[in-house]
């Protein structure tokens, strides 16, 4: 009996050695996984992107609670921390397919390298330096107004925004099947919208973009659209809120109403 617990004991190290140096050997598949899988919404330690930041969660959450909204969120529909998540940053966190082993993997990875206490030994990971903003300028605005409109085409053939997306701004209009984006990059920023349109990765835009993803160039201009709009809407003033021609309207309306009461004295 002891003997067999022994050998059990001894197998079991030589297990967890193995799997060590396949670690070190041939790269973490959790970081792997994360990589190809999560980083196009989070950052570990690179602050908050198309969704939260991450470092430190598995300290915040429950692993079993992690694992849920990792293998299928949207079967978390009356979970009070994923209603906030949708509120905060304006989207449900899609079903991306990824099994029980795999969450399990991006956990560890997760808790080991800077997404909760590390383990002994284990370096933290480094945080993410600073992105750069992009500079807007009129020809990336009518590039990226372009391609989301459909006049200009994607180069690997994907379908306009605004074939299922609607969009408030002046000479643009969209569908109606998908979420209205007009106030996407004021809630999640020119990150958070990059890491979106990168992932591509909810169900619909999955099936559609599998094999036709956007170039750098072409998310760098419909970043530069969005936030030209969102610059715009901030910098109205109060004929925004009373369009020219209701001003117009209302003086018409107050010089007759003056003209008649001089008559009436």
């Amino acid at each position: 009996m002891t003997r067999g617990i022994l050998r059990a004991a001894v197998s079991n190290l030589c297990l967890i050695l193995v799997l060590s140096l396949g670690v070190h050997a041939y790269g973490d598949p959790g970081k792997d996984l994360f990589d190809k899988q999560c980083s196009g919404c989070h950052t570990v330690g690179g602050g908050d992107s198309g969704g939260p930041d991450l470092k430190g969660v598995t300290d915040r959450r429950a692993e079993e609670w992690l694992e849920a909204i990792i293998i299928e969120p949207d079967k978390m529909t009356k979970d009070q921390a994923r209603v906030d998540l949708i509120k905060k940053y304006g989207y449900e966190m899609p079903n991306l397919g990824i099994g029980h082993d795999d969450a399990l993997k991006i956990i560890a990875w997760l808790r080991s390298s800077g997404g909760g206490g590390a383990a002994a030994g284990a370096q933290p990971a480094a945080p993410a330096a600073k992105p750069v903003e992009t500079v807007v300028t009129p020809e990336l605005v009518a590039q990226g107004r372009a391609l989301f409109t459909g006049s200009k085409s994607f180069a690997n053939g994907g379908a306009p925004c605004a074939a299922c997306h609607p969009f408030r701004a002046p000479g643009v209009s969209g569908g109606n099947m998908a979420t209205d984006l007009s106030d996407h990059y004021e809630g999640m920023g020119e990150q958070g919208l990059r890491g979106i349109l990168k992932s591509l990765k909810f169900p619909v835009m999955k099936k559609m973009y599998e094999n036709r993803p956007l170039t750098e160039e072409e998310i760098t201009a419909i970043v530069a659209f969005s936030k030209d709009a969102a610059a715009q809407k901030r910098g109205g003033g109060p004929f925004d809120i009373f369009p020219i021609a209701g001003v117009s309207f209302f003086v018409f309306c107050l010089a007759v109403l003056i003209l008649y009461k001089r008559r009436t004295r």
